[in-house]
């Protein structure tokens, strides 16, 4: 069986900031992967264990059907949730993954740890819910702390770290400005140039693996939910629907990590967003992570109509055109009946949506569409 071997961490000092870095060699062919962070942040990436670039390489060991051996150390409880639990769970489930071994210098213990509660900040429904409900400070010790933005698979990998900073700037000015005590931290990293993966796929491998960098600064992590519990299942195509078998099996002694908000449909979330001021100012669902709610993309059309049917859009003009949405409803309406989202065509059956009308529409809009295609291509 072919092996990835992966050594010990170490930390580099650049001029704006300080890489958690590792050497791996990959049959022959040695590579350094890196997390990085500003420097003020750099006392709690965690080079003691090699627990975060274990955490990223595993889905590519797994496709690859390659043992993983580490030579650096390992959190103990780690190390023995991904061999006992995780890599069968995944291996039963996941054709494409193959059944592995991890081998390493096993330690067991805490590290110091600030106790931080995370999130990952997008912006989106799932993100800014998590937000809102661990913000109370009846929350205790699962009260929010920090905001965590990842380059991890997310943005362009040309810009990605420009990308970041621009986002982490945004979220420093914006939202944990207005709510004072959230810090907001950027963490970049080269692992998808390196060692490419499906995003969606294997999208909490690599969060969890930029949290893992930093658990000496994390002590609970809380992954949005995309999904509600009860559409649990294994598909090939996406964690998200299976991320809270899998979270569990990636905490330390250090960090614990939980799928926060599953509990709740998205259309329910952002039921309850609609009352929560901040969301007015910094709800971001688009596809488009730079700039502005485009109002096209399926996220865009699928909040603003549900927002509608709701008659609580009017309250989120600061990031939705609202006019524009008023006098192309039928458009509007039409692209969201294509989304086949089963919350939405009920609601609009409640608001009076005459479904029939809107699909002809969209097929005429459509059809004309494809003429049109079809005149250019001839041409």
């Amino acid at each position: 069986m072919d092996k990835i071997r992966l050594k010990q961490p170490y930390l580099m000092e650049t001029t704006d900031e300080i890489r958690l870095c590792a050497e791996v060699d990959r049959q022959g062919q040695g590579e350094t992967i890196w997390f990085s962070a500003e420097k003020e942040y750099g006392v709690y990436l965690t080079a003691e264990r090699a627990d975060a670039f274990l955490v990223a390489l595993l889905p590519t060991a797994m496709r690859e059907g390659a043992d993983l051996l580490c030579e650096g150390t390992v959190t103990k409880r780690l190390l023995y949730q991904i061999n006992h639990y995780l890599i069968p769970m995944l291996a039963d489930n996941l054709p494409e993954l193959h059944r592995i071994s991890v081998r390493a210098r096993a330690q067991e213990g805490a590290l110091s740890c600030a106790g931080a509660v995370g999130t990952g900040w997008t912006g989106g429904v799932d993100s800014m819910y998590t937000v809102m409900e661990h913000l109370s400070p009846g929350e205790g010790h699962y009260k929010l702390t920090h905001l965590l933005i990842t380059s991890s698979g997310t943005f362009l990998p040309w810009k990605k770290t420009e990308i970041l900073r621009e986002q982490v700037a945004k979220a420093r000015e914006g939202i944990a400005t207005d709510l004072d005590g959230l810090e907001v931290v950027g963490v970049d990293s080269n692992i998808q140039e390196l060692f490419p993966e499906d995003f969606m796929s294997f999208q909490g491998f690599r969060l969890a693996s930029a949290v893992l960098a930093l658990q000496k600064l994390f002590g609970v992590y809380l992954q949005s939910s995309s999904y509600s519990f009860d559409e649990f299942r294994f598909p090939d195509y996406c964690f998200s629907f299976y991320e809270l078998a899998v979270l569990r099996f990636f905490e330390t002694d250090n960090t614990a990590f939980y799928s926060a908000g599953g509990a709740y449909p998205r259309a329910e979330k952002l039921a309850h967003l609609a009352d929560f001021p901040p969301a007015w100012k910094y709800l971001h669902p688009c596809i488009m992570v730079k700039g502005d709610n485009c109002g096209r993309c399926k996220k865009c059309v699928w909040a603003e109509s549900m927002l509608y049917v709701m008659d609580k859009l009017e309250r989120f003009s600061q990031v939705f055109d609202v006019e524009e949405f008023k006098q192309k409803k039928d458009w509007y309406f039409a692209r969201a009946v294509d989304l086949k989202d089963p919350f939405l065509v009920y609601a609009f059956a409640q608001k009076g949506v005459n479904i029939p009308y809107v699909k002809r529409m969209r097929a005429m809009w459509k059809k004309a569409r494809e003429e049109k295609e079809s005149d250019s291509s001839e041409d």
